[in-house]
């Protein structure tokens, strides 16, 4: 060992007796002996000055066992230089350490925490002595324990019984931790001992063979072994090192469930044992191709495998399987599989499109555009609350989804939606923890939204190659209605289909100037939400309408009027109207309400059907449930500095009222 302070000190605490402190074969013993020997010189020190310190204070006997104790430390110092082995050295200061830790109890010296001592007890033991010499005197020490607290009395300090079977029950746990880390120590110092053997005869075994296949080959036995005559390939293809022995169901743990595990042991049960012939053994194989992951490194892998029987003489029989890697060709496989998915789907949008007509798609498009600037708007407003910019974007998704749905553009309005349900999931999160949207959850919206923005490029790139509406349908004011009411009758046509009801839309009268002056895409947009909504929530189904006496099928009414530089929109259903009670309940079970009166207050519970999330559906899909429709409308109708009215009357249906002002727009809106 090298010269300097520190060598010469740990010579010292090792007793001088270990030439190279770097050989791993005598590590264990030499950390016991500096240990040991530290603690016997900082044991010694302390007992002395214990020692002297109480028989001044007038104890003689414990005094003195002190400082027979310190000065037995220094003699077993000078015994561990000496040929007597470890354990016997040990054993004269643990013992008696043992009976000073008694009396330190018995004395209740400075009111029993002298007594405190005892608990270092079990560690000193057990590590100097050994797990089985050293839980022995930990046993014996805890009976000198119970004996000197419980009995009244017998010690000079009165240990109450709470407080001797706390003593006792730190003392005993301390006991028992210690021999269970002593115990797994040594088992472990046993398995990396054994482990340390079996890979060096493993390397000396795998440099031996010459062996260049590139396939995985290799033998097990009746238990599944893997036997010592394995390719090096085969190390390569599982990702793991030191196969021999391993049972190769084990192997597979993390890649099979336990049928799955069960079944391949029957299979290779039935290989080993001949029960069909090698053609049918082939066809049945449950891996013959399968996820490999392994369970140490995490790696992955698409394997293929193959197993026979191998008849090795004197009736034994081993099976020969075989493991190769094609990972690279199944990636491969994927990526033409996702090239021919996504072609597929740009057909079905193309064919989605090319059904629509061109002016009222150019308007859908148009409609997309103007809610994806308004989000932009959003996300670049830094006065804007992270819960109210996150409700404005819940609402133009929203939007540009009922768009999407009216024009059967099912891939675009499923991610929608699934947006949505992000969207949904992240104000809920929200709310349960009342905690701020973090900065990552609004980028990862963003850049959701991103995608849906290159899906929406693509149906540009789309329309512009179909031809444009052709100018024979009229003026701008009749081209204006055809696209509003075509729209609305789309809406009416999905969302009937989808929640099979009958409806009739009736359109009354729509004013020109309106459409040609007025904000056409909010008004389009309001509308639609209205319509689906009286369809999901207000029209009952064909039967339940002809049992309260109705026709089957349900109509709904519009009218948009321009009087007095005003516009006013009438929307009325003649469904089952608002269940007010049903409102009430729901809006007590989100804690909306401020006092029991106000749940009797209908224009109370009006307000509250606007309010974002609030839905009495109690299971969401694509058309409704999210709470969010009717939301959207009082938004943009407030934007618009208008006014909404709502009637309704129980069996008989609702009616909304809209009131904008015409001079709050500019005097003609953009074409959207």
């Amino acid at each position: 060992m090298a010269g300097g302070k520190g060598g010469a000190l740990l010579q010292f605490l090792s007793s001088g007796k270990f030439e190279d402190p770097r050989d791993e074969s005598v590590m264990d013993v030499m950390v016991r002996y500096v240990i040991f020997n530290a603690a016997l010189i900082i044991g010694a020190v302390f007992l002395i000055i214990f020692g002297i310190t109480v028989i001044l204070e007038g104890s003689l006997i414990r005094g003195g066992f002190d400082l027979l104790m310190g000065f037995l430390c220094i003699g077993v110092i000078f015994l561990l230089r000496t040929n007597i082995p470890f354990t016997v050295a040990g054993m004269i200061p643990i013992a008696p350490f043992g009976i000073l830790c008694i009396i330190l109890v018995l004395s209740g010296g400075e009111r029993g925490f002298a007594g405190l001592w005892i608990y270092v007890y079990p560690p000193i033991a057990i590590f100097v002595l050994g797990l089985y010499a050293g839980s022995i005197l930990s046993v014996l020490v805890l009976v000198g324990l119970m004996t000197a607290t419980i009995i009244p009395g017998l010690a000079g300090f009165n240990y109450i019984l709470p407080i001797a079977f706390r003593l006792i029950a730190v003392y005993l746990l301390s006991v028992v931790l210690t021999m269970v880390y002593e115990h797994i120590r040594v088992l472990k110092d046993r398995w990396v001992k054994q482990l340390t053997l079996a890979l060096k005869a493993e390397r000396d075994e795998i440099a031996a063979m010459k062996d260049n296949l590139k396939v995985g080959l290799f033998l097990m036995d009746k238990d599944y072994l893997i036997q010592p005559a394995y390719s090096k390939a085969l190390e390569d293809v599982l990702v793991m090192d030191g196969l021999q022995g391993k049972k190769f169901t084990d192997i597979l743990s993390a890649s099979v469930k336990a049928k799955e595990r069960d079944t391949l042991e029957d299979y290779l049960g039935m290989v080993l044992n001949h029960s069909f012939d090698v053609k049918m053994l082939e066809e049945i194989n449950p891996i013959s191709e399968f996820s490999y992951i392994n369970d140490i490194t995490g790696d992955q892998k698409t394997l293929r495998s193959s197993f026979a029987s191998v008849d090795r003489g004197r009736g034994e029989f081993f099976i020969m399987g075989t493991l190769e890697d094609i990972t690279a060709q199944k990636e491969l496989e994927r990526q033409l599989a996702e090239e021919e998915n996504k072609r597929e789907e740009e057909m079905r949008a193309l064919f989605q499109v090319i059904q629509v007509e061109p002016r009222v798609f150019g308007d859908f498009i148009e409609d997309t555009d103007c809610e994806f600037d308004r989000i932009n708007d959003i996300l670049k407003n830094g006065e804007l609350s992270a819960q109210a910019a996150m409700v404005d974007i819940y609402q133009s998704v929203h939007a540009i989804k009922s768009n999407a749905l009216i024009l059967g553009l099912e891939n675009f309005s499923g991610k929608l939606h699934e947006l949505e349900t992000k969207i949904k999931n992240l104000r809920d999160k929200q709310d349960e923890t009342s905690g701020d949207i973090s900065f990552e959850d609004i980028l990862h919206i963003t850049l959701e939204l991103e995608k849906i923005m290159k899906e929406r490029d693509k149906f540009r790139d789309t329309i512009d190659k179909i031809q444009s509406f052709k100018a024979g349908v009229g003026d701008n004011r009749r081209q204006d209605r055809y696209v509003l009411v075509e729209t609305l009758t789309k809406t009416c046509e999905k969302t009937s289909a989808a929640l099979n009801k009958k409806i009739n839309l009736m359109v009354e009268d729509i004013d020109g100037i309106v459409l040609e002056k007025g904000p056409r895409r909010i008004i389009k947009e309001v509308l639609t939400q209205l319509v689906r909504n009286s369809i999901y929530h207000g029209i009952e189904s064909p039967e339940e309408r002809e049992a309260k006496g109705k026709e089957r099928t349900g109509n709904i009414r519009l009218s948009i009027m321009y009087i007095d530089n005003n516009i006013h929109i009438k929307l009325a259903d003649d469904g089952k109207g608002l269940d007010f009670e049903n409102i009430r309940k729901k809006a007590e079970a989100l804690h909306l309400l401020k006092n029991k009166e106000a749940g009797n207050d209908k224009n109370q519970l009006l307000q509250i059907i606007f309010l974002p999330g609030f839905s009495t559906v109690e299971k969401t899909d694509v058309y409704a449930g999210r709470g969010i429709g009717l939301n959207l409308v009082k938004e943009r109708i407030k934007d618009l500095h208008g006014s909404i009215k709502l009637q309704s009357e129980q069996g008989k249906g609702t009616t909304f009222n809209i009131f904008l002002p015409m001079r709050s727009m500019p005097a003609v809106t953009k074409a959207f």
